[in-house]
């Protein structure tokens, strides 16, 4: 008995909340906030690694108070919460509006690299179809030029050197294709293509051993 009135009160006491419209399960509660208070709540998530959670915040924010002082920020960081949950192609949006919109913006650089950064990850092994190494490495000299003070200079360089070797590597390779089936002149053009373009690289020592291997045999 006694356990039965215990479960009656409980289901009263459900009703009760289901009544007065403070049941969770059967409504969404939306809370606005000030756009302060928006921007707070969406970099706490974004410090705490969620990036879905922080993403939802600075879109609401960017719609919900389109003239504030706070979108240029939020428009930021909506991007790099993209760019870390490795949705690139929304981050790639994002980025490239934030650069659009705000081209003085104290992100800029930041964008510019993570852009940049964004192509380079998606780029596929050296063997295959290398577009978007190209524009990363596009992307990454670009950035050099325009913002020789960042704080991003040093790594830059090193994603472009990856960039031209991988590059490089794709053109030896298609060097030595053609070597082994007895085609140097076409090997050639391929070596010399590579120290027009690319003549500082890490495959230096290799490209001109090719080379003379070519030439020796024509």
């Amino acid at each position: 008995m006694k356990f039965l009135l215990l479960s009656y009160s409980f289901t009263l006491c459900l009703l009760t909340f289901d009544f007065l419209g403070l049941g969770c399960a059967h409504e969404k509660v939306i809370i606005n906030l000030d756009v302060k208070d928006e921007f707070r709540l969406a970099k706490e998530n974004f410090d705490k690694k969620k990036y879905g959670k922080a993403a939802e915040g600075f879109k609401r924010l960017i719609f919900n108070h389109p003239g504030s002082g706070y979108v240029e920020e939020a428009e930021y960081w909506l991007a790099k919460s993209y760019f870390l949950k490795r949705d690139y192609l929304e981050a790639e949006q994002e980025y490239e509006f934030l650069l659009k919109s705000f081209p003085e913006s104290r992100f800029a650089d930041d964008a510019h690299f993570e852009l940049a950064l964004i192509y380079y990850k998606q780029s596929p092994p050296y063997r295959l179809d290398q577009s978007l190494t190209k524009k990363a490495l596009n992307y990454f000299e670009d950035f050099l030029t325009k913002y020789p003070e960042s704080v991003w200079v040093e790594e830059a360089k090193e994603y472009r050197t990856k960039c031209i070797d991988k590059l490089v590597k794709k053109e030896i390779a298609a060097a030595k294709f053609y070597m082994k089936l007895g085609h140097r002149k076409s090997a050639l053009i391929h070596l010399k293509d590579i120290l027009q373009k690319y003549p500082s690289n890490s495959y230096l020592d290799e490209v001109n051993r090719l080379l003379r291997i070519c030439k020796e045999g024509s």
